[in-house]
This record gives C-alpha cells, structure tokens and sequence, in this order.
C-alpha cells in the first residue's frame, strides 16, 4: 500500500472539497463569458415552438417588405397603442387543401389563395365568458362583417373571388352552403402566426400581442398577394387604425 494522502481520506480516495472551494469556483465562472447551460423544460424552447416562432417572423417580414404602387408600406405588427392588425399572407400550396371544405366550388389548388387575417384588440379577456364579453364579440362582429363586405366588394369588382368566414357560424359568408366550419379555435389558424391553446374546458386562440385580448376573423380571396388591390385594402385599414 502506498502513502496515505490526507486529502482523500474516504474510500475510494475520495476527499471532501474546503469551504472556499465554491466561492473560487463562482469567481471563476463570473470570469469567463460562457454562460452555464439551463436545463427548465418549462420555459425552455421546444421544438414546435421555435417552427411557429420562426413562421410568424417571416410573415411578418414578408408583410414589411411588401410595396405597392402610390402607397407606403404596410405595418406588419401592431404598436402598443393600436387596436387592429390586419395581415395579408400568401397561403402555401401544401395549405390550400386545408381550406377545400370551405369553398367546394372552388379549385383552390390551381388558384393563388391570399389569406387576410383581421385581428381586433379586446377590452376584456377572450378567453372567459360573462356579459361584458359576449356584447364585445358581438359588436367586433359586427364590425368585421361590415368591413368585409366592403373589402369582398372591392375585389370582386376588380374581377377577383373574394369571401369571409362568419364568426358566429364558422361558415363563409358569401359562398355556397357547406358542412365545414373554421372558427377562430381552429387549429388551422396555426398556419398565420397565431397560438391555439387547449384550457381542458374550450380552446382559446393567443395574438403574439395581445395574449385572450384579440378577436380573429380571416378573408379569403385569390388576388394576388402583390396585387394593387389587396395593397389598396391594406392600406385602407391601416389608415382606420390610426384614426381609432
């Protein structure tokens, strides 16, 4: 047996560390520019999450960098103090079969389909029920099937088809009658940058804002996403946003 060494006295020439030895270590990491590596499976990116985060960037981009002729550009997020977002988005082709059900008599396959979302701030928190929240859904309602008549006008008489989901049925408003729906809990909406979560009672729909303070509804047309006219609505509403 060779020399004990009396800084590992336990077996297996196992030592215990001095008391200073972690103040020195705590020096030397706040030293070094290396952070340590966090491990919280609560707050830590998963996967998914950074697939949505990073399509909702480039939508957003997209819509930054999107000019129309005698226009400027349209702003693609909503500032702190507004109350509206209204997006324009070019949907994928791998998406449109997502939306055939709601436009059977549409081949939206060999067709350009924009999607535009309309998203309204709310007063009250979207994701509860009571009095105060059911007159606000429905005077936003309201709104937004006023406002998209009008736009569904407008590019019909540009030559374009044009449509909306009704928010209380779920179904396209100006098309032929179907059984299928997309209400704004759907997990479609995915798709256009916004969250869906499930509380176990009902689903609720997050603005990347606004949280369960947001009212979405969405309009369908097959005008091009460059085209004047869905520039021409963009800048409509945002020029109504900035008047509220």
């Amino acid at each position: 047996m060779g020399p004990v060494d009396f800084r590992t006295p336990l077996p297996g020439n196992v030592g215990v560390a001095p008391q200073n030895f972690y103040s020195r270590v705590h020096e030397t990491q706040a030293t070094t520019k290396t952070e340590p590596f966090k491990v919280d499976v609560l707050t830590r990116e998963l996967p998914e999450d950074r697939y949505r985060n990073v399509l909702l960037q480039f939508f957003n981009l997209r819509a930054d960098e999107q000019e129309f002729p005698g226009s400027s550009k349209p702003e693609s997020s909503p500032a702190s103090g507004e109350v509206l977002e209204f997006i324009a988005q070019d949907c994928p082709v791998l998406m449109k079969k997502d939306f055939q059900d709601l436009f059977p008599g549409r081949d939206l396959q060999h067709d350009n389909l924009t999607v535009l979302t309309m998203c309204q701030r709310t007063k009250n928190d979207m994701s509860i029920w009571n009095e105060d929240v059911e007159s606000e859904r429905e005077e936003l309602t309201e709104y937004f099937v006023s406002a998209a008549q009008d736009i569904c006008e407008v590019l019909r008489k540009a030559g374009y088809w044009a449509d909306f989901i009704d928010p209380s049925s779920g179904k396209p408003y100006l098309g032929p009658h179907t059984n299928a729906t997309f209400f704004e809990t759907d997990e479609r909406y995915r798709h256009f940058g916004f969250t869906i979560e499930d509380l176990g009672c009902c689903k609720v729909i997050f603005h990347h804002l606004w949280n369960t303070h947001a009212f979405v509804c969405c309009l369908f047309t097959n005008a091009p996403l460059e085209s004047p006219e869905v520039g021409n609505v963009l800048q409509k509403q945002q020029r109504l946003n900035k008047n509220n």
